[in-house]
Protein backbone atom coordinates (compact mmCIF):
# COMPACT_ATOMS: atom_id res chain seq x y z
CA UNK A 1 0.00 0.00 0.00
CA UNK A 2 2.87 2.64 0.78
CA UNK A 3 4.40 1.43 -2.47
CA UNK A 4 0.99 2.82 -4.36
CA UNK A 5 0.67 5.68 -2.07
CA UNK A 6 4.33 6.58 -3.63
CA UNK A 7 3.98 6.23 -7.03
CA UNK A 8 0.64 8.16 -6.59
CA UNK A 9 2.42 10.94 -5.27
CA UNK A 10 5.78 11.11 -8.12
CA UNK A 11 3.44 10.75 -10.78
CA UNK A 12 1.40 13.68 -9.56
CA UNK A 13 4.14 15.74 -8.97
CA UNK A 14 6.12 15.02 -12.37
CA UNK A 15 2.16 15.84 -13.75
CA UNK A 16 1.59 18.83 -11.75
CA UNK A 17 5.50 20.07 -12.29
CA UNK A 18 5.16 19.62 -16.24
CA UNK A 19 4.23 23.44 -16.25
CA UNK A 20 8.04 24.42 -15.18
CA UNK A 21 9.48 22.69 -18.31
CA UNK A 22 7.01 24.51 -20.95
CA UNK A 23 8.95 27.04 -22.94
CA UNK A 24 7.89 29.23 -25.85
CA UNK A 25 9.61 26.51 -27.92
CA UNK A 26 8.32 26.43 -31.96
CA UNK A 27 7.81 23.30 -33.64
CA UNK A 28 8.63 22.10 -36.98
CA UNK A 29 11.35 22.93 -38.94
CA UNK A 30 12.97 24.98 -36.11
CA UNK A 31 16.02 25.00 -34.29
CA UNK A 32 16.46 26.43 -30.50
CA UNK A 33 19.46 29.09 -30.34
CA UNK A 34 21.07 30.84 -27.14
CA UNK A 35 22.77 33.81 -26.86
CA UNK A 36 23.72 36.65 -24.46
CA UNK A 37 23.62 39.89 -24.33
CA UNK A 38 24.24 43.35 -22.01
CA UNK A 39 22.41 45.79 -21.87
CA UNK A 40 23.57 49.07 -20.12
CA UNK A 41 21.33 51.73 -18.45
CA UNK A 42 21.78 55.40 -17.89
CA UNK A 43 25.05 56.97 -16.16
CA UNK A 44 24.64 57.89 -12.80
CA UNK A 45 26.41 59.67 -10.09
CA UNK A 46 26.64 56.57 -7.23
CA UNK A 47 26.85 52.63 -7.29
CA UNK A 48 23.55 52.25 -5.48
CA UNK A 49 21.38 54.01 -7.87
CA UNK A 50 22.97 52.08 -10.70
CA UNK A 51 22.01 48.58 -9.21
CA UNK A 52 18.44 50.22 -8.29
CA UNK A 53 18.10 51.08 -12.12
CA UNK A 54 19.87 47.93 -13.25
CA UNK A 55 17.63 45.84 -11.42
CA UNK A 56 14.24 47.95 -12.67
CA UNK A 57 15.60 47.04 -16.11
CA UNK A 58 16.15 43.44 -15.73
CA UNK A 59 12.57 43.16 -14.27
CA UNK A 60 11.03 45.21 -16.94
CA UNK A 61 12.54 42.78 -19.48
CA UNK A 62 11.24 39.55 -17.14
CA UNK A 63 8.07 41.08 -17.78
CA UNK A 64 7.72 41.50 -21.36
CA UNK A 65 6.28 39.15 -24.09
CA UNK A 66 8.30 37.27 -26.15
CA UNK A 67 7.70 39.84 -29.49
CA UNK A 68 8.82 43.01 -26.70
CA UNK A 69 12.13 40.60 -25.68
CA UNK A 70 12.85 41.02 -29.85
CA UNK A 71 12.75 44.05 -30.09
CA UNK A 72 14.42 44.72 -26.83
CA UNK A 73 16.99 42.73 -27.58
CA UNK A 74 17.63 44.35 -31.31
CA UNK A 75 16.91 40.16 -32.55
CA UNK A 76 16.46 40.02 -36.25
CA UNK A 77 13.98 37.55 -36.76
CA UNK A 78 11.39 37.21 -39.58
CA UNK A 79 8.22 35.84 -38.15
CA UNK A 80 5.97 36.70 -36.03
CA UNK A 81 6.42 32.67 -34.10
CA UNK A 82 9.97 33.33 -34.01
CA UNK A 83 9.51 37.08 -32.62
CA UNK A 84 7.54 35.44 -29.79
CA UNK A 85 8.99 32.92 -28.99
CA UNK A 86 12.00 34.63 -27.29
CA UNK A 87 12.68 33.81 -23.43
CA UNK A 88 14.90 35.18 -20.98
CA UNK A 89 16.82 32.08 -19.04
CA UNK A 90 17.89 32.21 -15.65
CA UNK A 91 20.42 33.37 -14.21
CA UNK A 92 20.67 36.89 -15.33
CA UNK A 93 22.63 38.90 -13.48
CA UNK A 94 23.66 42.98 -12.79
CA UNK A 95 26.96 44.68 -12.54
CA UNK A 96 28.26 47.84 -12.41
CA UNK A 97 30.60 49.72 -14.86
CA UNK A 98 32.57 52.21 -12.93
CA UNK A 99 33.93 55.08 -15.42
CA UNK A 100 35.19 58.67 -15.55
CA UNK A 101 33.04 60.72 -17.70
CA UNK A 102 34.36 64.11 -19.90
CA UNK A 103 33.92 66.12 -16.83
CA UNK A 104 36.40 64.35 -15.08
CA UNK A 105 33.43 62.90 -12.19
CA UNK A 106 33.20 58.76 -11.44
CA UNK A 107 30.18 58.01 -12.79
CA UNK A 108 28.44 54.30 -12.89
CA UNK A 109 26.59 52.49 -15.46
CA UNK A 110 24.68 49.32 -14.59
CA UNK A 111 24.74 46.51 -17.04
CA UNK A 112 21.63 44.20 -17.39
CA UNK A 113 23.55 40.34 -18.57
CA UNK A 114 21.11 38.19 -19.68
CA UNK A 115 20.93 35.26 -21.63
CA UNK A 116 17.43 34.27 -23.75
CA UNK A 117 16.69 31.71 -26.28
CA UNK A 118 14.48 31.47 -29.33
CA UNK A 119 13.00 29.22 -32.23
CA UNK A 120 14.28 30.13 -35.57
CA UNK A 121 13.60 28.55 -38.89
CA UNK A 122 16.30 26.08 -40.46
Amino acid sequence: MKTIKNALLVSSMVILSANAFASAAVYGDYSVRSNNKTIKTATVDNKETAYKIGFEKLNQLKAESGAALSNELALSLDSFKEKNSVILNDGAYITIQEFMNKQGNIVYQGLVNVTYSYSQAN
